[in-house]
């Protein structure tokens, strides 16, 4: 996986993932969204559009990170699940723990 592209559009970070989601690359990702959150960014929006595989290290990455973004009253939007990836989502029921957008959106 290519480290991902983070972009503020409106108070917002978008994060671009490419490829597999996890190991030391989520661990990679976590610190980059916890220094977002200490400079006062809350609102996030992670496209999963280009990512074909994702771990237990990837979940709960997300898992963390949501957690720290909602105690300081933000979230994290997930759009582009598709394939193995929105399957590894609805088995460990995330799909439900995470504001999802469709494919388009």
């Amino acid at each position: 996986m290519n480290y991902p592209e983070f972009h503020i559009v409106d108070n917002q970070v978008v994060i671009s993932l490419t490829g597999n989601l996890q190991g030391e690359l989520a661990a990679k990702i976590r610190e980059t969204i916890l220094r977002y959150i200490a400079d006062g960014y809350f609102h996030f929006k992670v496209d999963f559009s280009q990512v074909t595989d994702i771990n237990a290290t990837g979940l709960g990455m997300l898992v963390n990170v949501q957690k720290r973004a909602r105690q300081n009253g933000g979230n994290i939007i997930i759009n582009g699940l598709h394939g193995t990836v929105q399957t590894v989502f609805d088995r460990t029921r995330l799909s439900k723990a995470f504001a999802i957008l469709p494919d388009n959106s």
